[in-house]
């Protein structure tokens, strides 16, 4: 009888224990999902990960729905093949939805995401969906405001997160999702914060198994300065990595593109080409003489030289004034010569022909008149111009910065001519000096250290792990001994030793691409084939 008891009470324990379910542990991560522990990324089992990839353009800026023309599946071979592990992959929303229809997806963008998805799954590469172009306007360049001031389309775009989050919740192929490509808030960094933390939360009723990729705003319209947080908005969430871009220094990874409005930005590295962050304008060479007003031929204009005493002028910058001008001044062929504490010319600091505008930018304080390119010259058949302001104004070149040596004296000189300027005119040549507490440092490795090394402390103080989301060298870097090879790969390199994951943008587009050409897929005899190689290479790590 007891034995028959006994047995009884033991079925009844097996059947109690496999009905009992242990409470799940909410922060372990599924097996193949990734997951942020502190500053880095793990994968299921704790295994510390590196993304380390591409980005796939996507012809955002196209506006098309599905971009046909920008890869297919022989271009996730190729990723695979370069040792990449990531694709970071712009979404635009029209992708899912149209402003006539608006909170209705479409059925072609979830198949052409699932499409992407299997060929990633097929190659191992993780995708990071990035909502490159949301609803209210692309962000980059200032031109999305109706993100900000439109409370409908940030509605949308909260919308469409929740359900491709919930579409790709048991979808580990995904690394995570980006939730905004370069904010630009129109008022301030606590506007990004709201929206981000709105699609967070939106996010996180239905997914919680993702990583949140989340940028800086890269600025606030009309205000550069960064916050005490480098503009990376606090969203309270447990499973975020802090995404940033790099592209630094700017004259340099853009120079010679048209739409970016800059000339020759020198190579990498070069020690005689200084770069400077956190900067505001000091004091200039006021006592330089104007230029006579009516009308004048070309004439041999010469500054007054100045010596330099103030420790806080750090900076020397060239600058062309027109002030009240009038008519048209023309500027050509300037130089800045500097002397020694003895009075004695040392060497000439900037010799300029003037003949391009590239690096030279207008302003003037009521936005009257304007400055650029003239057609006609001292030396040759091209000048810089100002012409028609009724207030202080002036053409700057940052690109052409220098540091000043204190006790040492400097000289702007040049080439002038006037047309019709007014009796008030106050045109000239002058030097403008600015101002950073920060270290000014020279074109090399140490001078990227030094601007990436500002994330990484940030990173650490805020535990959270960093992605370099975009960095790339325009295609220009690549010729004429520019040196784009030795950026790319300092850039990797420190990446590496800071344990950042990064993106190298881009795969297929014309300016910054690995494959070049518009409109057709990937050709392998149209690339860049020293950077692949050089990508493929250094990934290997």
């Amino acid at each position: 009888m007891k034995l028959y008891i006994s047995l009884i009470l033991f079925v009844m324990f097996l059947a109690i224990a496999g009905c009992r379910k242990e409470k799940p542990d909410e922060n372990k991560a599924e097996p193949d999902f990734l997951k942020t522990s502190g500053t880095t990324i793990v994968d299921g089992s704790g295994q510390n990960v590196l993304l380390k990839g591409v980005a796939f353009g996507n012809e955002v800026w196209s506006d098309q729905e599905i971009p046909a023309t920008h890869h297919n599946e022989a271009d996730f071979a190729r990723v695979k093949a370069m040792n990449m592990n990531v694709i970071r992959f712009y979404l635009n929303y029209r992708t899912f939805e149209s402003d006539a229809n608006p909170f209705s997806y479409k059925q072609s963008g979830w198949d052409w995401i699932d499409k992407n998805i299997a060929w990633a799954r097929k190659y191992d590469i993780r995708l990071i969906l990035n909502m490159h172009a949301p609803q209210g306007g692309y962000q980059s360049q200032g031109t999305g405001d109706a993100l900000w001031t439109n409370m409908v389309n940030q509605d949308r775009l909260v919308a469409l997160w929740k359900a491709i989050a919930a579409r790709y919740a048991d979808e580990p192929q995904i690394a995570g999702l980006g939730i905004l490509n370069e904010p630009v808030p129109t008022a301030s960094v606590q506007q990004w914060q709201q929206l981000a933390q709105r699609i967070t939360d939106s996010i996180r009723k239905v997914n919680p198994k993702h990583i949140l990729f989340i940028e800086k705003a890269i600025y606030i319209k009309g205000n550069y300065a960064e916050d005490e947080n480098l503009n990376f908005p606090l969203v309270n969430d447990n499973n975020q990595v802090a995404e940033f871009h790099f592209y630094e220094p700017h004259s340099y990874t853009h120079q010679l593109f048209d739409w970016a409005g800059l000339g020759d930005g020198g190579a990498y590295p070069d020690t005689n080409i200084i770069t400077f962050t956190n900067h505001s304008w000091y004091s200039a060479t006021f006592s330089n003489p104007s230029f006579p007003s009516g009308n004048s031929p070309w004439i041999w204009y010469e500054g007054v030289r100045f010596r330099i005493s103030d420790p806080k002028m750090n900076i020397a910058i060239p600058a062309l004034v027109g002030a009240q001008v009038g008519g048209t001044v023309w500027f050509d062929d300037l130089v800045i010569k500097e002397y020694n504490q003895a009075g004695f010319f040392t060497r000439d600091v900037i010799s300029l022909s003037l003949d391009e505008p590239g690096g030279w930018y207008y302003w003037s304080s009521n936005g009257s008149g304007e400055g650029g390119l003239a057609w006609e010259g001292h030396s040759n058949g091209q000048s810089l111009f100002i012409s028609g302001a009724d207030s202080d104004c002036n053409l700057s070149n940052y690109t052409a910065a220098f540091i000043p040596k204190q006790g040492y004296s400097y000289q702007i000189s040049g080439w002038m001519k006037g047309e019709q300027l007014a009796e008030a005119s106050s045109c000239k040549m002058r030097i403008d000096f600015l101002s950073t507490p920060d270290p000014v440092l020279s074109r090399n490795q140490q001078m990227l250290a030094s601007r990436l090394g500002k994330y990484k402390e940030w990173s650490e103080t805020r535990q959270l792990p960093l992605f370099l989301g975009e960095f790339g060298a325009g295609m220009y870097c690549f010729i004429n001994n520019k040196g784009g090879l030795n950026w790319v790969g300092d850039v990797i390199d420190l990446a590496y030793l800071n344990n950042i994951s990064f993106c190298y943008h881009a795969y297929h587009e014309d300016s910054f691409g690995l494959y070049y050409g518009y409109g057709s897929l990937p050709d392998p005899n149209h690339k860049n084939r020293l950077l692949i190689e050089l990508l493929t290479n250094k990934l290997s790590n």
